[in-house]
């Protein structure tokens, strides 16, 4: 993860500097915070996020546990990084784990690994409860949200670093990146009663937030409150 100057940090804030990003490595969008570009689903990469602390040395991983991406975390540790843990905002993400949970942790570096108490997907490694109210998430600036994801658990991540970051997991998808728009719509949901709730979680989200990070699609940038707004309406839309 090597500094980038104030005019690289600029042309990194936009579909562009992402789509052309080489995939299975770390890439800095905004300050302290970076993407990785995972295995192809339907077309297009999934995205993974980190956040590295204000001390420079520890790093904060979200749904990151791909095989196309598991020599870049290896990378973080060899570099000296201190993986403090890896984020699971919902049991989709563990379709396309590599390994099972030991062995990602290990290979993170034996970093803990957080994720919905009510998760469906088996795995007898020891999860922390991403809901509770960790030291190691409070550090990072993190507030977590439970929405209901599709058929099951599942949970956003804000940031208050960077005017407020908001990492959606899969509760909200971007734009293709061929398309020329920048819109943030919910995703198609297995049940009407978890699309409806998760349309009434995000008509009740108040945070503030001038970047959203999805696992697919393109990113927001830069958003002011009336881009706020207008994607909290469309995410809490009735279908």
């Amino acid at each position: 993860m090597k500094t980038v100057d104030k005019m690289e940090v600029l042309h990194s804030q936009s579909a562009e500097f992402i789509e052309k990003a080489e995939p299975g490595k770390f890439h800095k969008l905004i300050p302290d915070t970076f993407i990785i570009k995972g295995d192809k689903n339907n077309g297009s990469h999934n995205q993974g996020y980190a956040i590295r602390h204000i001390n420079r040395q520890d790093i904060i991983l979200i749904d990151v546990v791909e095989k196309s991406t598991k020599d870049a975390v290896k990378k973080l540790v060899s570099d000296g990084y201190r993986i403090k843990g890896i984020l699971i905002t919902c049991d989709e993400i563990m379709k396309s784990a590599y390994a099972n949970l030991k062995t990602i942790s290990e290979d993170a570096g034996g970093a803990a690994i957080f994720a919905h108490p009510r998760k469906n997907f088996r795995d007898d490694f020891r999860t922390k409860d991403i809901t509770a109210k960790e030291n190691v998430l409070k550090d990072f600036g993190l507030k977590v949200f439970d929405l209901p994801g599709n058929g099951g658990a599942s949970v956003i991540l804000y940031s208050e670093i960077n005017d407020g970051m908001l990492f959606t997991g899969d509760d909200a998808e971007g734009s293709p990146y061929d398309s020329d728009l920048n819109t943030f719509k919910r995703p198609e949901m297995k049940k009407k009663n978890d699309d409806f709730g998760l349309a009434e979680s995000w008509s009740a989200f108040r945070e503030e937030f001038s970047y959203l990070f999805p696992r697919k699609g393109k990113p927001g940038f830069n958003l002011e409150e009336g881009q706020q707004t207008d994607i909290l309406n469309a995410l809490s839309r009735s279908h």
